[in-house]
Formats: C-alpha cells, structure tokens, sequence
C-alpha cells in the first residue's frame, strides 16, 4: 500500500506540474500571482520622457544651418523629447528683455570674452556637477580652452561647455592679384609684408576701388598679442600702453593706404566686402568667413586660398588667443538635466566630427584626429593651404573683465578719432583709458 500511494502520489504530483507549466505557472504558485521567474516576467513599458523645450539664446554669430545641423537635430535624435528652440536677440528679446520678464532662457550660446556679460546678470553657475552626474568627460577638451571659460568665472567655475573655435588667416583673392600682375603671399608674412603688398593691389580701375588689405577690426588683431581692453583682474582699463600703441598703429597704417579706406570703420563687414563683393585682395580675419565664401560659391565662385596670418617680426608665431564659442547652462533654468544632456549630444565626438568636416569650424577637443578632418566635406576647400594654417598654437585668453563687452565703444571711438587726425595716438590711448574706466565706474554703481 505503501510503494502503491507513491506511485501514485508521484504520478499525479507530475501531471500537474506538467499542466501547470503548460499554463505557465509552477507547481507551488497559486492562481492569479505573478510569475516567480523574473526572466518570464511581462515587461511594463517605461513611461515616456516628458517633452522638454529648452530655449537657446544666440548671443553671438552662427549660422541658423549650423544651429539646425550640429545643435537642434542631433539632441532631436537622441533624445526625441527634448526640443531646442533658439532665440536671437531683437526688439523685445534681448537678454535684458528676457529677464524682466521671467522669460530666462535655459541656454546661452557665446564666447568666452563675452561670458561676464552673464556673470553680471547672475545668470551662470558651476555646471561641473551637472557634467559629473551625466558622465561627461571634461578631460576630452583642450585644456587651454576649458581655461579660458574657467578664468571668467573669478573662481573657476565652469560656466559652459565648448563648441567651436576659428583659426585665423590671411584670405586672398587670386582673381585681383592675377588681374594687377601681383605675385601671391606667402606663409610668414609680417604686418609690414602684409602692408607692402597690399599698398600694390589698392586702386581704382573702372570705377571700382580695389582695396589691397583689410585687417577686419581692433579686436581680431589685438589677439596675437593678447590684448585685452580691460585687466581682468583689477578691472582697471589696459589701452594706455605699447601693446595698444602697436595695435592702432598698425591698423592706421592698414586702412590709410591710398584707396584702402575701407566704407565705414571698425565693422564687422570685411569678410563680406572680401567673399561676396569680390574688391578685397586680401583680408585677415579669423574662419568665421568661409560662411561668406560659401555664399560666394552658390553665386558664382571665388578664386581664392589663405596663408598665415601676418605677425610682427618679434613675435613671429603668435596668431591669436584662446577664442572659444560655447554653450553655457543659466543656472536658474528649469531644465538643468536635460540641458546637460543636451550638451553632452553637442559636444560628443560625432557630431564635433561631422561639424569640422561641414563648416570649418574646429574642434574644442584634444583629440588632434578630429580637426585634421576640417574642411573634409566642403568642395571649396579642396586643395586650400589648411594644414600651415591651422597648426599653430593659441595663446591663453587674458583674463576677461566682466565689463570686457562694454569697453569696444569707447576704445573705438578713440581710435577713429586718432584715424581722422583728430587727435595723436597718445591722447587717443589715454583717452581711451579714461572713458574705459569711467564706464566701469558707472557699471559698478
């Protein structure tokens, strides 16, 4: 009786569990319980990310194709629910505007010379621990540029992450210097070179004035000596001494050349007059030109290449200093995590890469692969002198004044004024000074 109840005890014990199983249930799990099996668990989808907007406010000069292709739809497509919308200052929505009315934007895409001009609104922060919780690798840029975003800060805070940065060069048209029998420049032209040359290609033949050289504006050429208007660290003017001296004089000597009057003074029109009017032989100027090229390209080419930028005969490898086109978090954003995620899509290796081989921009990371790819997708920049141009090394940024921004009025002013023969180059710089730090003055209140 014994043997016979095990069998049988057996026997039924595997049928159920034969039926159970086929039912997908186990022996011991009652009716209607989850399985005990995690593996056979019915999975419940996650819910959806919430849809985010982040405003991006264009505080300096980028193209809204560059903004669409390497900004809004790569953090699109990784992630769907965040929406960058960016905003450029107008009537009614400058920074000022934005904050009065509650309205901060969530992103602020500038350079590093013009970050304290945040800083002074109250509108940065530290985002180092927003980039560790997101584990962005903050050693994959170049650290002379992370210097740069850090030192604004007063006590290095980093503000931003890196987007791009423009090398400089001398562009040349080869078109006018075949048509006035001018041989081409070189690489390691000095400023006096760059004068020479240019004083054989400006004229006016036709009616139209052919300008030799244009060297863009004060600012651009005040970077190969890393000149600052303002000492960062005092906040205390810096335009009365021989660095600014050497800079008006040289850029006097640039523009009086005869016929070399460039329409109006200190704008930012010279890539322009260069690139698409086609009566500059020869510009010096930073990359953000090859946007003006490529405009010249859809409207009938340009004959064109580069060399180095001209230096002063002392100072033979200096080009120019850290500038670095950035994006930086406001700190009282309402969308912190997702504006870090947002910026670790930006700045990844990917998306650097497509947009060095696209625009001409270069990279802000250290990995030199990526910047020997510049120009790689642009037809025009085929065969073009790149590699002389972009090997050099910049000089660390000087250390920004938050009132940096407000000091190209009146350092301008006295330049145009010394241009005119108002006044001589000393009491144009001593002027200078004075309205510099009376504007400090002023801000400070």
């Amino acid at each position: 009786m014994r043997a016979k109840w095990a069998g049988i005890s057996l026997a039924t014990v595997m049928a159920s569990s034969l039926m159970l199983s086929a039912c997908g249930g186990t022996p011991d799990q009652a009716e209607g319980t989850a399985p005990a099996n995690n593996s056979e668990k019915q999975q419940v989808p996650a819910k959806p990310a919430e849809p985010v907007t982040l405003k991006l406010y264009i505080a300096t000069g980028i193209t809204d194709e560059d903004i669409q292709n390497y900004i809004v739809d790569p953090v699109k497509k990784k992630y769907p629910n965040i929406t960058i919308e960016p905003l450029k200052p107008g009537n009614g929505t400058k920074i000022e505007d934005l904050i009065a009315a509650n309205d901060i934007p969530d992103l602020i895409y500038t350079w590093n010379g013009d970050l304290g001009v945040y800083y002074n609104l109250n509108l940065l922060g530290d985002i180092t621990p927003l980039a560790k919780k997101y584990n962005v690798d903050l050693g994959k840029f170049a650290p002379e540029i992370m210097t740069s975003i850090r030192q604004v800060s007063g006590n290095n805070e980093l503000s931003g992450l890196p987007f791009s940065t423009p090398f400089v060069a001398t562009f040349y048209n080869k078109d006018l210097f075949d048509k006035f029998g001018v041989a081409y420049p070189k690489d390691g032209m000095t400023w006096d070179d760059a004068i020479e040359l240019g004083k054989k290609l400006s004229r006016v033949e036709d009616g139209t004035q052919y300008r030799g050289l244009d060297c863009d504006q004060l600012g651009r050429m005040g970077e190969q000596l890393g000149a600052a208007m303002i000492d960062g660290k005092t906040d205390k003017a810096s335009v009365n001494n021989e660095t600014w001296k050497r800079l008006f004089e040289t850029a006097k000597a640039v523009w009086s050349l005869p016929n070399n009057q460039p329409p109006k003074m200190m704008t930012f029109n010279g890539p322009k007059w260069f690139a698409e009017d086609k009566n500059v032989a020869m510009i010096a100027t930073a990359s953000y030109i090859l946007g003006n090229i490529a405009t010249a390209e859809k409207n009938g080419g340009l004959n064109w290449d580069m060399v180095t930028y001209p230096v002063y005969p002392d100072k033979p490898n200096q080009y120019r200093y850290v500038e670095a086109h950035l994006i930086a978090i406001t700190k009282t954003g309402k969308h912190q995590d997702e504006a870090m995620q947002a910026l670790s899509v930006i700045m990844s290796e990917e998306n650097q890469t497509k947009m060095v081989r696209a625009t001409g921009k270069m990279s802000p990371l250290s990995n030199p692969g990526v910047n020997q790819q510049l120009g790689a997708d642009m037809p025009f920049m085929k065969g073009k002198n790149i590699a002389n141009v972009i090997k050099d090394t910049p000089l660390p940024a000087p250390i920004f004044s938050k009132f940096e921004n407000k000091a190209r009025g009146p350092v301008w002013d006295s330049f145009k004024q010394y241009y005119d023969g108002n006044i001589d180059v000393n009491t144009a710089l001593r002027q200078a000074d004075e309205n510099v730090n009376a504007m400090i003055a002023a801000n400070k209140k």
